[in-house]
Formats: structure tokens, sequence, C-alpha cells
């Protein structure tokens, strides 16, 4: 580049880092946020986080916070909320939940706004860890921030109830969503038609089933599986063998 007379720009080498991450190279891209400081190119928040993101989808959570964050601190760079939510989603994923709820105080003590990305992956978080209150008092904690929750985030909410054996809570769930401007999808629907399956209550799975058809969501296959197979382990084998597909 240099006998070109071309050199690198914090740009050029964010598409650089961003492209090796993207191919799994992540070692070489934390190498090159090293050159940049050599050659006095200040990385700004969008490189810091496209490496962060790059550690945290290796499952390289600590080495994200200790070697870029913290630089990222350390160099003058302010994190931003998709530096933040990157953090949490991934400290979540490895049900650390807790250290993710440091994070999300501190971003918020700073005066950054936690979205509904933010918010969203705690929520499954402690829903991943059975801790149906704290992901319930959450959620309400998001509302009232005025952080409306979108279909993903209802739908975590409704399968963590579910697998939690709490079905009538989570078609409560699914009764309020209209009224906040949301409306279910098979994912949604699919989550309580499992939760109602797994308790053998295969007229409340089918009901759920005909309501997701008449709101014009079309069935996926999982929808079928899950009908099929609640039918099975209920020894209903003439219904499961006349379930539409």
């Amino acid at each position: 580049m240099d006998l070109l007379r071309c050199y690198p720009t914090v740009y050029s080498l964010t598409i650089l880092i961003n492209c090796l991450c993207r191919s799994k190279h992540v070692d070489f891209a934390v190498s090159i946020l090293g050159k940049m400081f050599k050659l006095g190119i200040q990385p700004d928040v969008i490189t810091f986080t496209t490496l962060l993101n790059g550690l945290c989808m290796e499952g390289k959570i600590k080495e994200a916070v200790v070697h870029v964050f913290k630089k990222m601190e350390q160099h003058g760079c302010k994190p931003d909320v998709v530096t933040y939510s990157t953090i949490i989603d991934s400290l979540c994923k490895d049900r650390l939940v807790n250290d993710a709820m440091e994070f999300l105080s501190e971003m918020v003590d700073r005066g950054i706004a936690p979205n509904v990305v933010t918010y969203s992956s705690i929520v499954h978080g402690f829903c991943n860890s059975g801790q149906l209150n704290e992901a319930a008092r959450l959620f309400k904690d998001m509302v009232g921030r005025d952080v409306m929750p979108d279909t993903v985030t209802f739908t975590i909410l409704v399968d963590g109830l579910c697998k939690d054996g709490m079905v009538s809570e989570a078609r409560c769930v699914i009764d309020a969503m209209p009224e906040k401007g949301v409306e279910p999808n098979v994912y949604t629907y699919n989550a309580l038609m499992d939760g109602y399956c797994l308790r053998r209550e295969m007229n409340e799975a089918k009901k759920v089933f005909e309501i997701m058809v008449r709101n014009g969501c079309a069935p996926d296959v999982h929808s079928y599986n899950i009908l099929i197979n609640g039918y099975c382990k209920s020894r209903r084998m003439d219904e499961a063998k006349f379930t539409p597909c």
C-alpha cells in the first residue's frame, strides 16, 4: 500500500477486521487492532464493536471484555448501545445473566438507553436460566422505560413460560400482544402449542393452531410436527394421522 501511496484508514481497516471476523480469523483481526494503534490510526466505535462481535461469536466473551472493551475506554472511544448490546447478548448466551445485568446498569448510568434488542437478550437469558420472575420483572421495567417489546421479546417470554409449565400465563401474554400493537408470528404460536402439548392438552393446542390459521399466520413444518408429536405422545394416533400437512 505504501508503494502505491495508498494508506489504510479507519474505514478500510474496519472492513478488513469485519471480513476476518466473518471468516473466523478473529485472532488476526485482534492483531489488526494493535497495528492500528502503532500506525496512529484511532479505531472508532464501529471498529471496536465489530471486533467485539467477532470475539463474542467465537465464544470469547472474556477476551472481548478484557482486550477490546477496556481498551476502547482507555483510548477515549465511548461505547454505544450496539456495543453494550453485543456484550450483553453474549453474556446471556453463556448464562452469565448477572454479569449482563451489571453491564445493563452501567450503560443506564452512563446515559446510554437500552433498546429492545438489549432487553430481549436479557429476558432470554433469564428464561433460559429458569428465572421467570426476573424475566417478567425486566419485561415490565422495559415497558416502564417506554421501550416497547417486539414480537421477538414476546415470543421469548411465551416460550420461557411454556417450558416452565406456565401455559395459562403464556396464553395471557399472547392475548395482550395486539393491545400493544404487536402481532404473534408462527414462532409465538408454535411455542404456545408446544406448551399445551407438553401438558397433553391437545384440544387447546389444536385451538391455538386454528387461531393461528384464522389470523392469517401460515403454519410451518414445526407447527405440524408439534401437533403430530403431541398427538402421538397422548396416544391419539388417529388424530396424528389426519393432521393436515
